[in-house]
This record gives structure tokens, C-alpha cells and sequence, in this order.
């Protein structure tokens, strides 16, 4: 059976719990295996994800990145994101994700929240479909 790796930024935690809630009910609902690997924050799931390229049939990263006084979200976004994709792009990998970049808690809860956007589900059904195309 085919395995997913979730890869989760627990920064906000609140938040990513429950973007993972989110994820693991698609994937349940579809009964697809999966691993869960928590991290930090944002920037630390390139790391994993290098780590763990090409042991699973697909990935999910999850997190939030909440616009603060400084810039330093700005930084901390492109340099995850990029990096993310880098290495999805370059390895042929089927990732989604759902890590958020929003300007307060609110609209994280929001996104995060399964009875409202669950961001976290929508992730997990996109990487259940890119595994059907790559």
C-alpha cells in the first residue's frame, strides 16, 4: 500500500494541529498509509524533505507563517517555499501544501479549521491526486 509523508511546522501549534486533523481525515477516508514528521517551523521542512525524498509515494507540508512587526515572515516564506518546491520539482515528487501565509491568527484559524476552509483536507486531496499523475 502506498505510504504519504506529512511533514509538520508545529510553530503555531493550534494551527497546525489542525491543518494535520484536516489531512489525516482526507487520507483516512481514502485509506492511505501515512507518516507524520514535525519540525520547528517552516524553514526545517526542506531539511526533512530532502531527507525523505523518494522513500514515499507522496508528500504534505503543513505549517503557518503569521505576518509579525518585521519582515522576518517574508524571509522565512520565500526561504521555505522555495526551497520545498526546489526539491518536490527536481525529484518529480507529488507534494501539496498547506503551509499558510496570513497576516493574523484569525485568518490561520480560518484556513486551518476543518468545518471552515480546512486547508489541511484540501492538501491532502491534491497530493492524492498529483500521486495519480506523477
Amino acid at each position: 500500500m502506498k505510504t504519504i509523508l506529512i511533514i509538520v511546522s508545529t510553530f503555531y501549534s493550534k494551527i497546525s494541529d489542525k491543518l494535520l486533523k484536516g489531512s489525516k481525515n482526507i487520507l483516512d477516508k481514502n485509506k492511505m498509509n501515512y507518516d507524520i514528521k514535525k519540525v520547528s517551523g517552516s524553514l526545517e521542512i526542506p531539511f526533512i524533505l530532502e531527507k525523505y525524498k523518494n522513500k514515499y509515494d507522496g508528500y504534505i507540508v503543513l505549517g503557518c507563517i503569521i505576518q509579525g512587526e518585521t519582515d522576518h515572515h517574508e524571509v522565512v516564506k520565500e526561504i521555505s517555499i522555495k526551497y520545498i518546491y526546489e526539491i518536490a520539482y527536481k525529484n518529480k515528487l507529488p507534494l501539496s501544501s498547506a503551509i499558510l501565509t496570513v497576516k493574523n491568527f484569525e485568518q490561520a484559524l480560518e484556513r486551518a479549521d476543518i468545518k471552515k476552509r480546512n486547508l489541511g483536507g484540501k492538501a491532502a486531496e491534491v497530493c492524492l491526486n498529483l500521486m495519480k499523475e506523477i
